[in-house]
Order: C-alpha cells, then structure tokens, then sequence
C-alpha cells in the first residue's frame, strides 16, 4: 500500500503532443473557416475542386522549397532575409548563363546544365557570403542578410540591364514541363522537388551529426561550444545550405516563368518565408521546429490567399489576417511552452 501512496504521489508527465499538431490544427481551422464562408456564398464549388488543389500547390513551389532553407537558420538561432532578392538573382543568373553556354556551345543540353548550375551556384555563393560574414567577422544575421538583400537586388538588376530578360526559344524541358503541369495534375516539378527535398533535410535534421549541431546551436551556442561543436564552420554551412536551396527556388522560378529571369521577382518573399516558418512551429529563438511543420505554414498562407482570392475580398484582408495568426500562433506556442516547462 505504501509503495500505491508513493507512486500515486509522482507528478505526471504533461502530455507532449507532436510538434506539428499545431500547424495542422491550424491548416484545419484556415480550409474550415472558408468552407464556411464560401458554402454560405455558394462558391464552394469552385473551393473543392482538384484543379484548385494544384493552383495551390505549384503557387507555393517557390515557398516550400525557400522555408526548407530558412528552417536550417532558423534552428540554428539565426534569420535570412535576403531570400526573395537571391530568388531574382539566381533566376537571371539561369537566365544569361544559359544564353551564353548556349551561345558558345550550340548546345541545348550543356546550356541547360550550366544554367541550372549558375541558378544554383549564384545563390551557393550568397549563401556562403552570409556564412562567413556572421561566422567569422562576428557579426549579427539580421545585418547581414539585411545587407545581402540590397546586394543580391542590386546585382539582378545590373544582370539583367533593370529589365526583364527572357530566351527567344525557352529550352524544350521548359516547355514540356509546363505542359506536363497544366496536363496532368499535380506534375509541377516545383512542387516534387519540394517533396524530395524535404525528405532529404528531415533524414539531415534527424539522423545526421550536421543536424544535431543545428539543433544545439540554437538551443544554447555557448554550450554547444564547449562540447565540442564548431559553431562557426557550421554556420557558415548551414547559410551555404539555404543559399543552395533558395538558387535552386530561383531556378524552379525560371522554368515557371517560361524561361525568364525578372530582377524584380519574389520581393517580399522573406516575410512569407518568415511568417510560414513561424506558423509551422518554429522558434526564431533557435533550436525548434521541424521540416513537416514549416510546410505546413505555407500551406497555411496559401490556403489563406487562395480562400481570400475565391471570396474576393481585398487583398489588404489578406495579410490583416496572416498578422494575427502569426501573433497568436507565437502566444500559443509561448504558452504551450511555459506549461510544459
């Protein structure tokens, strides 16, 4: 009986739900506030349908594969903000590196490689200037990346002349991809790569050294440090990663625009990148948040859009709307937090 008494007297462990109960909670809350709305409108048709299923999906592409890059920094306690100018960068990068191997090589298969390799590359490089820039001259993310915002900007528009710039005769992978999206359903490549991606960063966060090493930077850097990890080399690895995602963001950007590179593509994509990472759980504290959880805030936001755009309301609804889930998704998540601890 006394050992009942001294069991029964143990304090209970909090039920701990999976992290990404809440984005998904939330993505219910969003798709069921506007079956609602648009059920009383009578525009639920046009709601549930396949064919807006894929609007939604290719429409965020860019995003999914951008907030894969920006989960890696953020766990990592640090903040990109220059990923929706490195967009534009590597997609003009795709854009003149293709008409110029294309120039020297007449060939449709060496240009299309070397543009996807300079889409991916220009934002590599990008990357890495961040990296070494917080690692090694010490100084903060939000600077930096400030910084490479307006650089990364600056350089789109001086490639690209201020203009537009677009291939007289778009590769014919280009053209065959588009059709094979408008065709079949949910053939988007932006969309694939996406998945595979995001596989690819769950098995690094989970079951590499690389990983865990994000994970403890984040948590707390000084202590990281002293068991060992080195903490600048990683950061520096860890911006390269995201640059090398958000090049390739760039390229997926050019083949959905036809083959053409626009210096102003993708401004603004850092707060929506920012915000969907937030909304999937993440912490920008550091050392939290999971690849399942960032793509569901996307979803979130493209949801949102999506409804807005079938109820036609003003845009401005729009992000009124995305502030305040943004708000209370972090006092939520605080909360949950504090009660747990």
């Amino acid at each position: 009986m006394k050992d009942e008494r001294e069991l029964t007297a143990l304090p209970r462990r909090p039920l701990r739900l999976p992290a990404e109960t809440g984005p998904l909670i939330g993505l219910l809350a969003v798709f069921g506030l506007f079956f609602i709305v648009l059920a009383v409108r009578g525009q639920l048709h046009s709601f549930l349908t396949l064919y807006n299923l894929q609007l939604l999906l290719n429409g965020n592409a860019i995003q999914m594969v951008v907030v894969l890059g920006a989960l890696f920094v953020i766990v990592s306690g640090g903040i990109d903000l220059s990923v929706g100018s490195i967009v534009a960068l590597a997609a003009v990068a795709t854009v003149l590196a293709y008409q110029l191997v294309l120039g020297y090589t007449h060939s449709v298969e060496l240009a299309s490689v070397g543009a996807v390799a300079a889409g991916v590359g220009a934002g590599g490089l990008c990357g890495l200037a961040n990296g070494l820039a917080i690692s090694y001259l010490r100084l903060a993310p939000f600077v930096v990346t400030l910084g490479m915002m307006s650089i990364a900007r600056g350089l789109a528009y001086w490639l690209s002349g201020r203009t537009k710039i677009t291939l007289g005769e778009p590769p014919d992978w280009v053209n065959a991809l588009q059709e094979a999206g408008n065709k079949y359903l949910f053939f988007d490549p932006g969309v694939w790569s996406a998945v595979l991606l995001g596989l690819g960063s769950v098995v690094v966060l989970r079951f590499t050294v690389f990983g865990r090493y994000c994970y403890a930077i984040g948590s707390n850097e000084a202590t990281a440090r002293l068991c060992g990890v080195n903490v600048g080399l990683t950061k520096v690895a860890v911006y390269t990663l995201a640059g090398l995602l958000t090049g390739w963001a760039g390229v997926v950007a050019f083949a959905h625009e036809s083959g053409s590179g626009d210096p102003n593509l993708s401004v603004g994509l850092e707060l929506e990148v920012i915000a969907a990472a937030v909304i999937g759980g993440a912490n920008l504290r550091g050392g939290q948040g999971t690849v399942l959880g960032v793509l569901l805030g996307v979803l979130i936001l493209g949801v949102l859009e999506n409804g807005v755009n079938q109820c036609g309301v003003p845009v401005e609804v729009k992000f009124i709307l995305i502030g305040i889930i943004v708000v209370v998704n972090t006092a939520l998540s605080q909360w949950q937090r504090k009660g747990s601890a």
